[in-house]
């Protein structure tokens, strides 16, 4: 107690940086008529208790409680200490419809600040449901589906949904799936996170900010804290009946215990509240995929999707062995990662080269533009025509198939300068030139270089040389190549094999830190042990030691993803832990066993 006490008094007199005041109320976006909820207000600086206006159509029952936050740091070369005070209560609506909770006033250092006015959606309550305690749910589900919903209501606290776009595609036909987490109570944490691997589909995942937040959401009436983890495009690669499996999460749960002995401490350092990991999965998803239809065009390369179709050249008269330039650019909606090149059919004197390919497609790889880049080079005067280009793809909306047709292209060779005279045979293809020209001996028109009869040189001295040279130096190469291989080979299998001994000491030091109960060293000396593992069993020089260096190279060693997110996330509490002490609220006995579990789990996956 006169411990607790002492630290109370200190961080009581520590002077805070002036800033200004802000009051913030949280709570629910929606609620049932009855049901208790816990709405928050928080203040960045030390105040009085929250003064509420005059509410009629809420209740506050009572109070949950007061916790205080400390944060310190420093600013123009001086430590500064800031304060925070969360209250939370217990409110409990009384009638349906939107409903204002007005301002919150709160008195520091003798002056009034006010929070801004909250709306709440109040809804029917369910008649058999009795009120619950902020963070508890009745085990009762609904069975009604809002519209264009596919959530299933269950009695589930805690549960994951597959979300698409589209139930029937065709193959090849994109469509869009989410993966989207659903709670009815407090959640602290997500963490394990592990995702369907959608056999039969491609995949093209979007990028999607990390969940830092749950929004509020109401769902057939019933209020949900919501959050969307993960997005993706699918583009189904065969046609049936195709399940994405289920997926799963595991979502850390707040919840508060009852001590048998209370004190005015438990409300100030956070007591009485811990946190309790809880499973959430997902149901099978099954998508129908209908095979495309028969009668295909010859021009069909695969496009599936609402497109256009365009070519062009950049000149229609040149001279033999200039290049022309052509391009065919698919443009539209669709799966355009997957569209290939139509089929032309270029006169038989041109040479051509393989397209150069250009891309300029979003960031699901379904809209946009794709360029086809055809270099051609004649080489014999005349007049050649480029037939019209065909390409056809399949409209999912019309359920048929279309072919858009370019141009006609007549282009016009003159004889170069190396050609005089000739002339152009039709109907012949190099590959007869070619033949016709195997047995054509060509008259040496340069200067014969002669030499007396009876010298040779096969069998002389400088003969031998010119081979004994390049094998020497090649040897010499080889030898100095195989050294370097050998003397780096052997660190780096050194620092792998010693990395679990090294982090094991620095393990057994932090674990003394631990036992005397000396934080600062003890957060140290397990981040040295994370960092240097890392360093010694992926071979990772020390400079270059870094989250994203760290994360790539475990890519390289085909760590699964998950687990490199765990490693990284134990490094992250660490340096968290050891640079703010005040704020982090870390265990130290479940942060060194999550240190021990993560390190084996990364010697059992790198060997």
């Amino acid at each position: 107690m006169r411990y607790f006490l002492f630290i109370f008094l200190i961080i009581s007199t520590t002077p805070l940086q002036a800033q200004d005041v802000s009051v913030t109320v949280s709570c629910p976006r929606a609620v049932r008529v009855g049901e208790l909820f816990q709405l928050d207000v928080e203040v960045n600086a030390r105040s009085s208790q929250p003064k509420f206006p005059d509410m009629d159509a809420f209740k506050v029952v009572r109070s949950m409680g007061t916790q205080q936050g400390f944060q310190s740091y420093m600013s123009g070369g001086k430590m500064v200490t800031s304060a925070s005070m969360t209250f939370a209560y217990a409110v409990q609506p009384d009638r349906e419809g939107t409903q204002e909770i007005g301002p919150v006033e709160v008195t520091v250092d003798g002056k009034t600040y006010q929070s801004k006015p909250v709306t709440v959606q109040v809804v029917a309550g369910n008649a058999s449901a009795q009120p619950q305690q902020p963070g508890s749910s009745s085990a009762e589900g609904t069975d009604a589906r809002p519209d264009h919903s596919q959530v299933q209501a269950d009695n589930r606290e805690v549960f994951l949904e597959v979300l698409t776009d589209r139930k029937q595609v065709y193959q090849g036909e994109y469509l869009n799936a989410s993966i989207k987490f659903f709670s009815r109570i407090n959640v602290a944490s997500i963490n394990k996170e592990s995702f369907p691997t959608f056999d039969g589909f491609f995949k093209q995942e979007i990028e999607t900010p990390p969940l830092r937040s749950l929004d509020q959401e109401t769902v057939n009436g019933v209020p949900y804290l919501t959050g969307v983890l993960r997005k993706y495009v699918l583009f189904p690669q065969k046609s049936g009946t195709l399940t994405i499996n289920p997926c799963k999460v595991e979502a850390g749960i707040n919840q508060r215990v009852q001590s048998r002995s209370r004190s005015i401490f438990d409300d100030f350092f956070g007591g009485g509240v811990q946190t309790v990991p809880r499973e959430a999965t997902s149901r099978p998803v099954t998508i129908t995929v209908l095979p495309l239809p028969d009668g295909k065009p010859a021009s069909f390369s695969g496009g599936v999707g609402q497109m256009k179709f365009d070519a062009v050249i950049d000149k229609t008269e040149v001279k033999a062995n200039d290049p022309v330039t052509m391009k065919i650019t698919v443009s539209g909606n669709g799966n355009m990662k997957f569209v290939d090149a139509p089929r032309i059919n270029f006169p038989p004197d041109f040479e051509v080269y393989d397209p150069k390919i250009n891309t300029n497609l979003n960031a699901t790889a379904t809209a946009g533009s794709k360029t086809f880049e055809y270099l051609l080079i004649p080489r014999h005067g005349g007049a050649y025509k480029i037939p019209a280009i065909e390409f056809s793809y399949f409209d999912p909306q019309a359920r048929q198939y279309k072919t858009l047709r370019s141009d006609e292209y007549t282009l016009t060779v003159e004889r170069g300068e190396e050609q005089p005279g000739q002339t152009v045979v039709s109907g012949v293809t190099r590959e007869d030139v070619k033949y016709l020209g195997k047995d054509i001996r060509y008259l040496k028109t340069d200067r014969a270089k002669l030499r007396h009869t009876g010298e040779n040189f096969f069998g002389t001295w400088k003969f031998f040389l010119w081979y004994l040279i390049p094998l020497a130096a090649f040897s010499l190469i080889v030898y100095l190549r195989r050294n370097y291989i050998r003397k780096y080979a052997g660190v780096a299998r050194v620092k792998n094999r010693k990395a679990n001994r090294y982090a094991a000491r620095r393990l057994k030091q932090a674990r003394g830190f631990m036992d005397r109960n000396q934080k600062e060293p003890f957060y140290e000396e397990l981040s040295r042990a994370l960092w240097g593992y890392l360093s010694d069993k992926l071979n990772i020089p020390v400079a270059g030691l870094s989250r994203d260096n760290a994360k790539a190279t475990m890519e390289q060693h085909q760590v699964d993803t998950a687990l490199a997110d765990e490693f990284i996330g134990v490094i992250d509490d660490c340096e968290f832990a050891r640079y703010a002490p005040s704020a982090a609220g870390s265990d130290m006995n479940v942060l060194y066993s999550r240190t021990v579990e993560v390190i084996d789990k990364m010697q059992k996956a790198v060997q």
